[in-house]
């Protein structure tokens, strides 16, 4: 793929054409074509992508452009700055300096201003050690008409929440920019994966959201596409996520790799033979768990529940209910409605009931008979002495349910990644999760969080408080198609998958 060609010359907001706010000529600059929606007024212009691809430069133009024909009051945030050299002040003086503007600027150690217009850049870190704080220092920049996120992929839901309300002015504008890193990070989900505001409000654009690649740059540098075409052929994986901007887990850990599930995606058409039909299983996670060794509710933590006919995951479906019971309650007529014949149940600390309480639901004498099971993650791995691989039982290779769980999806991922790629796979061992599946990339990216910890040699899943460290949510649904897949115990000492 070569660079675009398209050029935009007209990068001017909000000011007549070929005159500026101070009377002045308009100094025209050209501008990657893709970004013309960037030139019409707008609540929040977002833009993420791979490396390359002009996001931070282009939108630095069109702010120095508004500062000094506007005089645009311009606020530049990170989630944490103790320096300026941490801001994106380098590349506002690097783009006056291109474009000999240095006359009409002054620039100081803190700040730039353009006395002729007016205008201003400051900058800013949002994180502040206290909620106090935060909003002190958030609220001098109330009357200021953009704020500009740059290496947003860093901000948290809470700087977000307090960062809105500050732009408060009529006409204020959103400006941010990353390059996707977890799936699971906040801005990313509030944009692309799950948006959180409209494209349009009242008739007018609102929210504009651009995926930018170096295959939009008309001004792409010849180094970077040697050194794109090169991680191409030798790292695909990388390229993937550093130039064309696509969010990764850590692969070289993930129990679960992102090219594995993107194989299983619709496999179910690709894979000749692919079996269809078979049993209908549900695993359901349950929003409540255990704290060291206290059972408490999850805060906002939802409930989870996926059911899969034979290898074919069919259903996801996520709510918000404290109660175990009610969330019995809630799922039950789902459960019914597809034909579940087994349910697995998250029945520690908090689930404990619900098992229980799905089989009072479905009464003494069912038109149709389904098995409520709970599942215990802590528990021993099913059918433990079953041997696994050659000189390996189950009991030899998983620290305990949850393991055995996790460790058994991965292997159907990895070998629906086999068959799609030409080399020896098991029939009986595919999962295909199919395109238009709702919260489909909410679950792929919960799948490919979790980690692979080791204990005395056997394998154990990364913890949620771990996660929780590293800034990623709990995986409720990842959890609960886990448990759809896990081994259905038919016997004594006997289960299929």
């Amino acid at each position: 793929m070569s660079p675009a060609t398209g050029f935009l010359t007209k990068p001017i907001e909000q000011t007549a054409p070929g005159v500026g706010h101070n009377g002045g000529p308009i100094f025209e600059c050209p501008l990657p074509a893709i970004f013309e929606p960037f030139l019409q007024p707008a609540r929040f212009k977002v833009s993420y992508g791979g490396r390359g691809s002009s996001k931070t430069r282009t939108v630095i133009t069109i702010l120095v452009n508004n500062v000094l024909y506007s005089g645009w009051r311009v606020v530049c945030f990170r989630e944490l700055m103790e320096a300026i050299a941490e801001s994106s002040y380098q590349e506002i003086v690097e783009e006056i300096d291109r474009r000999n503007l240095g006359a009409y600027f002054d620039i100081t150690k803190t700040e730039i201003t353009c006395p002729s217009s007016g205008g201003v850049f400051k900058f800013s870190g949002i994180r502040a050690s206290s909620k106090r704080l935060q909003n002190q220092k958030l609220k001098g920049f109330s009357n200021f008409d953009a704020a500009f996120i740059d290496e947003g992929e860093s901000i948290t839901k809470d700087s977000w929440n307090a960062l809105v309300p500050t732009m408060r002015k009529s006409g204020s504008e959103i400006f941010v920019c990353f390059n996707p890193a977890s799936p699971l990070d906040f801005i990313y989900q509030a944009f692309v994966t799950d948006p959180i505001y409209p494209t349009h409000h009242n008739g007018k654009p609102y929210c504009v959201t651009l995926k930018v690649n170096y295959t939009d740059n008309p001004f792409f540098p010849q180094e970077l596409a040697d050194d794109a075409a090169l991680m191409q052929k030798t790292d695909p994986e990388l390229y993937r996520h550093v130039y064309l901007g696509e969010p990764v887990a850590d692969s070289a850990l993930a129990i679960i790799k992102p090219k594995w599930i993107e194989a299983a995606i619709d496999a179910h058409l690709q894979i000749k033979g692919f079996p269809m039909g078979g049993g209908k299983i549900g695993g359901m996670d349950i929003s409540g768990g255990v704290e060291g060794d206290v059972v408490a509710p999850k805060s906002n933590d939802p409930n989870a529940l996926a059911w899969r006919y034979g290898c074919v995951l069919s259903g996801l479906e996520e709510w918000q209910d404290e109660n175990p019971n009610a969330a019995a309650a809630h799922a039950y007529p789902t459960v019914v409605r597809e034909g579940l014949d087994t349910l697995h149940i998250d029945d520690i600390g908090v689930g404990a009931s619900v098992p229980g309480e799905f089989k009072r639901l479905h009464g003494p004498n069912p038109a149709r008979e389904i098995s409520f099971v709970g599942w215990t993650a802590s528990e021993t791995p099913s059918d433990e002495d079953k041997e696994y691989q050659p000189g390996k039982t189950h009991g030899d290779m998983f620290a305990n349910k949850k393991a055995q769980g996790w460790g058994l999806l991965g292997d159907r991922f990895r070998n629906t990644w086999q068959a799609r790629n030409g080399l020896p796979y098991d029939p009986d061992m595919l999962i295909s999760i199919p395109s238009g599946l709702p919260m489909r990339s909410k679950l792929e990216g919960e799948l490919a969080q979790p980690r692979r910890e080791s204990v005395n040699g056997r394998m154990k899943v990364e913890s949620k408080k771990s996660l929780k460290t590293r800034g990623i949510p709990s995986h409720n649904l990842a959890d609960a198609v886990v448990m759809a897949y896990a081994p259905v115990e038919v016997a004594v000492g006997s289960w299929f998958l």
